[in-house]
């Protein structure tokens, strides 16, 4: 089985009609869920790349390594990232990042492969709410997790079966153990079912451990033994395997992701409030012309007055000597 775990994970859109594709097989709806995004990956002119990406952070996704390559099999920047729980249909350009990261160990992720650590950091130019915070998981809370073979569930926007060609909406999850087996690929691990498996275009999509205190990443779906569109079953036993790049040693990139992401965020905060002190400037130098025209406009009012008064008082004079006899001349 190890030597069959080198499936591209991703969904293809050729030219400019959606290539159909949804959700897990087998899984149950997820439409709202803040933990898993749809991502748009534009590889070249004529071809767009789909996959799940996992939320950790208001201006951070998680997602595969090889969901951020082009056809040339070059990193590219040209990825766009739904809200999370949303439809994959409602992904626009808008949406694009503003920077990745990579493993710098990541080998791999072209011609149909999955890559050795297989993990792509996206910075996002605008937050996605994040009500629930999610915790990486540590190597040693890994480990502990695989002894016990833990509970863990599978997020993604894959398609709906291994045959299906439905249109991509929204995204479904199932629920799988914590396999023994080791894939041969380092820090990777399975995920194992019998109800369930993964399907293309969930690559990038997070392996969750949910209990009702805490929400841990434990990693991020990078492929299996695929059939058509959809892992098969290991003759053996039976069950489904979804491989994923566990998260665990990669914390210190998840801090110069957050790192990154807050400095972008202090750039735009420095952008606003220089906006603000120049409008601040202009306010002020509003008010203060706006003060000087009071001023005069209070003096011009003055200066009437005072001319209205001495008017009346002519006025009052003028009629004053008109009112004798004879009438002086010109009354």
């Amino acid at each position: 089985m190890k030597n069959k775990l080198l499936a591209l994970f991703t969904s293809l859109i050729l030219g400019v009609s959606p290539f159909p594709a949804q959700a897990v097989e087998g899984g149950v709806d997820a439409t709202g869920s803040q933990f898993v995004v749809p991502i748009k990956i534009q590889k070249s002119p004529t071809v767009t790349g789909l996959c799940s990406g996992a939320l950790i952070a208001p201006y951070i996704v998680v997602t595969a390594g090889h969901c951020v390559l082009d056809s040339s099999g070059l990193l590219t920047t040209r990825i766009y990232v739904g809200s999370a729980g949303s439809s994959m249909e409602l992904v626009t350009t808008s949406d694009i990042i503003d920077s990745v990261q990579i493993t710098s160990s990541f080998q791999g992720g072209v011609n149909s492969t999955i890559g050795q650590d297989d993990l792509a950091f996206l910075i996002l130019k605008k937050p996605q709410s994040l009500p629930t915070q999610v915790f990486l998981a540590s190597e040693s809370e890994m480990n502990a997790l695989k002894s016990a073979s833990a509970q863990l569930k599978l997020f993604g926007y894959g398609r709906y079966g291994d045959t299906s060609e439905e249109t991509i909406t929204f995204p479904r999850l199932y629920s799988g153990t914590f396999s023994q087996s080791t894939p041969s690929l380092p820090n990777s691990g399975y995920l194992e079912s019998t109800i369930a498996n993964a399907c293309s275009g969930d690559s990038g999509g997070p392996i969750l451990s949910i209990t009702a205190t805490q929400v841990t990443l434990v990693g991020i779906t990078t492929g299996g033994n695929l059939g058509k569109y959809c892992t098969k079953p290991l003759v053996s036993n039976g069950k489904y395997y979804a491989i994923f790049t566990v998260i665990g040693r990669y914390s210190n990139l998840a801090f110069a992701s957050a790192n990154q992401s807050m400095s972008t965020l202090s750039n735009k905060n420095e952008k606003v409030q220089s906006d603000l002190d120049d409008v601040r400037a202009q306010l002020e130098d509003y008010i203060f012309d706006l003060a000087e025209a009071n001023r005069r406009l209070e003096t011009l009012e003055a200066d009437i007055e005072s001319n209205r008064k001495s008017t009346a008082a002519l006025s009052a004079k003028l009629k004053k000597i008109c009112s004798v006899k004879p009438k002086p001349k010109g009354c």
